[in-house]
């Protein structure tokens, strides 16, 4: 029996104490459709805390609601469409999670071309990396509507696609389900460092569509790399942009698979990067000093002995 079970008790544990007494703050964006939910992003939530924790950041989260961002908004309610963008603008990083469905989608890509040119901290997830690769067809290779599928099922610019296997005809059994390998394609990788320098890792789907391979070259020619890929090098998992300080995006949900002392690699990348830390961190083998894990100032002389070695391992055992 522990006192923190016990529904009665005042006494929090140590590491709500700890988060308490951070003096360092990170915010993160969170861009999605269903911000006025608590629930809807509960897995994704706990994923950021667990890296900002290992970094000694107190987090703040900024619900955006994508439809906000969008040119329809300015139009229709000019003052929801402003407090938006000065949420996305004043934050030190951006995420656009997974999603389903055509609404508040442009808002999204609006966000992550934001995250691009001004060098802002980004990730991506499923959904999210799908409208990453939608943007960058828009505005760098010049393809104008290029769209996913999805959300145009006749655009000239397929860049999103449903898969091979997926039945438009059916809703049931059509997704790309539970843990699949993604190997990385190159060993200079942010995420692959961030994994422990691991050369394939398993983490779980939940997706209909992907990125068009037939237009990969396209990309890659303008810094817009795929460094993971599945097995049989079909299917686009990870992308990372050159010349960027951390603009990822992965087609599975790495937050199912965080920990508290063990968090998700994409999204510590992210708060790492959002906290002006990520190149030191690589710089040191993708570890973190005691002193980056424990700079609360609040006099204490011994950090979280779980956490102040902390290593990212790789994934591929589990």
């Amino acid at each position: 029996f522990s006192l923190f079970n016990d529904p009665f008790c005042t006494i929090n544990p140590p590491s709500v104490l700890r988060s308490d007494r951070l003096l360092e703050h990170c915010s993160i964006a969170l861009v999605g459709k269903y911000t006025k939910f608590s629930d809807s992003y509960a897995s994704v939530i706990k994923a950021l805390e667990h890296s900002a924790l290992a970094i000694s950041h107190k987090l703040e989260v900024k619900y955006i609601d994508s439809a906000n961002l969008e040119l329809s908004t300015l139009q229709e309610e000019p003052v929801k469409y402003h407090e938006a963008w000065q949420k996305l603008c004043s934050a030190d990083g951006i995420l656009v999670p997974g999603g389903f469905g055509v609404r508040g989608t442009e808002g999204k890509i609006h966000a992550i071309n934001w995250a691009r040119k001004q060098k802002k901290p980004f990730l991506g997830v499923c959904l999210g990396m799908q409208l990453a690769v939608c943007e960058f067809a828009r505005n760098t290779l010049g393809w104008a509507g290029a769209n996913s599928t999805e959300f145009d099922p006749d655009t000239k610019h397929p860049v999103v696609i449903d898969m091979p296997e997926h039945n438009p005809g059916q809703m049931g059994g059509t997704m790309r389900l539970g843990k699949r390998r993604t190997i990385f394609m190159t060993n200079n990788s942010v995420l692959r460092k961030l994994y422990g320098d691991a050369e394939y890792v398993d983490e779980r789907h939940r997706h209909r569509f992907e990125v068009n391979p037939e237009l990969k070259s396209h990309f890659e020619e303008k810094g817009f790399r795929f460094v993971g890929q599945d097995v049989e090098g079909e299917r686009m998992e990870v992308i990372e942009l050159d010349d960027h300080p951390y603009f990822v995006g992965v087609q599975y949900h790495p937050e199912f698979t965080s920990r508290p002392i063990k968090p998700s690699p994409p999204y510590l990348g992210l708060l790492l990067a959002a906290a002006g830390k990520l190149p030191g961190y690589l710089v040191k083998g993708c570890r973190l000093s005691p002193r980056d894990t424990y700079s609360d100032r609040s006099g204490s002389s011994s950090p979280d002995s779980e956490i102040s070695e902390l290593k990212m391992p790789s994934l591929s055992n589990e």
